[in-house]
């Protein structure tokens, strides 16, 4: 049996690195099958474009610890185009380009404008599979030069019998923000993934731990954080088409390196966040997306403490 992964399941990671959806750019991970992949052409292009609509109670960026209290609707698109090359039989090369906006009815200090390339290469040896990406993000909220990002990830995965898969990665980051800049940082760390196939490899199970060390301009923005992640992903036929339902769960505990200013204590962030995401196929490459999500945020900083929920419908064309 084959090592081969296949990416393409892990959610989009734009809004999340704003706070306006769910999983980080650094859990990105390929998400991978225990059947063996298809034979692919040499080169092959896919893509997406999805038109949707969004409601949050409670509109937060979670890279500036801040939530508005207000609630408002947004207007959203969605669009990527990825480029899957394999010049040998084992080696494996991936780049694509996607963007992401959001358009509020009132709240426009939220509109998002997100780019997102990234490139990845991995090889198959007998043992394990190797690779390496790159991932750069461009944000802009409010219509004004926000962050960017750059990360870089070792990983090494290893299918075990039929049914696990086990793959670590080793990820650094780099943030830069326009105006923030006391908040700008070097992020280190690691992630091991573990995945369980079922329903003819079309289903998996998924516990992921991630471990980062975060350092900022500023001391009082430095932390160390534990993410432990849960994720169901299952497909059922509808008929002649597969419908998608995806299920997760976040934990992570932020340990701050000194006093925070205003507080007068470190502090000791915990946040916890449900979401559910539901691809109902209409006809060939046309599809209804429904995402739903619930995040509680705890901190002795009475900005970085509150929850939200959050709820989406899309319609999504794929080539």
């Amino acid at each position: 049996m084959s090592n081969s992964k296949t990416i393409g399941s892990a959610p989009h990671p734009a809004r999340s690195l704003l706070g306006l959806s769910l999983l980080s750019l650094a859990m990105a991970a390929p998400f991978v099958r225990a059947q063996p992949a298809p034979v692919q052409e040499d080169l092959t292009v896919s893509g997406s474009v999805a038109v949707g609509a969004e409601h949050n109670d409670n509109l937060s960026v979670s890279q500036l610890e801040s939530a508005s209290g207000r609630s408002d609707s947004a207007l959203t698109t969605d669009a990527s185009v990825n480029l899957l090359w394999k010049p040998a039989d084992k080696l494996t090369g991936e780049t694509g380009y996607s963007y992401t906006m959001s358009r509020y009815q009132e709240l426009e200090s939220y509109d998002l404008d997100m780019h997102l390339l990234f490139a990845d290469l991995s090889y198959e040896f007998k043992p394990f599979t190797l690779g390496g990406n790159y991932y750069f993000a461009d944000a802009d909220l409010g219509r004004e030069s926000f962050l960017s990002l750059n990360q870089y990830s070792l990983y090494a995965g290893k299918l075990l019998g039929e049914a696990w898969y086990l793959r670590g990665a080793l990820n650094f980051s780099e943030k830069d923000f326009d105006l923030f800049t006391s908040r700008d940082a070097d992020n280190d760390g690691f992630s091991v993934d573990v995945y369980h196939f079922f329903n003819e490899g079309r289903s998996s199970v998924s516990v992921s731990y991630a471990y980062e060390d975060e350092n900022t301009r500023d001391a009082a923005f430095a932390y160390t954080a534990n993410t432990l992640r849960l994720r169901l992903n299952h497909s059922v036929m509808l008929g002649t088409r597969e419908a998608k339902l995806q299920v997760g769960y976040r934990l992570q505990d932020r340990n701050y390196d000194t006093i925070t200013p205003g507080i007068n204590a470190a502090r000791d962030d915990t946040q916890n966040v449900v979401d559910a995401k539901l691809e109902v196929p209409i006809v060939e490459q046309l599809a209804l997306l429904a995402h739903w999500e619930h995040g509680d945020y705890s901190s002795k900083l009475p900005s970085a403490d509150y929850t939200d929920n959050r709820i989406s419908l899309a319609l999504e064309y794929t080539f």
